[in-house]
Order: C-alpha cells, then structure tokens, then sequence
C-alpha cells in the first residue's frame, strides 16, 4: 500500500497510521518511499522464512550472521513505536528474536 500507484490512489491519510513518526527533514524524508523500504526489509525475511529458506546466513553470503535478520527486528520495533504500539507488551513471552540470534552467532 505505500508503492507510489496505490498511495497516490488514497493519498496522504495513510501515513496517519504513524502518529509518532519523525518530521521529515532536508536529510531524511519519512514519506510513503521511506516507509515502503522499509516495510520491504521486513518482508523479504518474512518470505524467507514462509519459504523455508535458512536465515542463519548472511544474506547471499555462505556464512553464519544475523545482521540482517535483526536490521528488520530493530526495524519492526521502530514501525511499532510510530505507530503508538508497546511492542514488548505486544511481543511479550513471543519474542526470542535476539536470544536466537546471539545462539546462532555462536556458532561462527
């Protein structure tokens, strides 16, 4: 819903789902494109996982790393956070994202 087509078909109101989002600057705009990239990074992991593909590597690369795997993590809590949600409340006795991916660190 944030590409370009579909948010010019319902214009601006749906950036309002992020109340707490930061104001654009000369720097950063947090428009539809930024949003969009970064709902992008989230989704390519979770295809990855619906597609039984292994994340415990670097993405593309032959070796062990959860960098990108908590990127989306970090970006998915900083999503919660503009739109007013208390991930860890949200998330709470669910999320072992980190705790996973200090485990599958230490196996390099």
């Amino acid at each position: 819903m944030f590409a370009n087509p579909q948010y010019r078909a319902i214009s601006r109101t749906l950036l309002s789902i992020f109340p707490n989002k930061p104001r654009s600057s000369a720097e950063v705009q947090y428009n539809n494109t930024y949003i969009f990239n970064e709902l992008d990074g989230i989704n390519i992991l979770r295809n990855r996982i619906a597609h039984h593909e292994p994340i415990c590597f670097a993405l593309h690369q032959p070796e062990i790393g959860t960098f990108y795997i908590l990127n989306a993590y970090q970006t998915l809590h900083k999503l919660f956070m503009w739109m007013g949600i208390d991930s860890h409340s949200l998330l709470y006795g669910l999320d072992h994202v980190q705790q996973v991916c200090s485990k599958i660190n230490g196996l390099k």
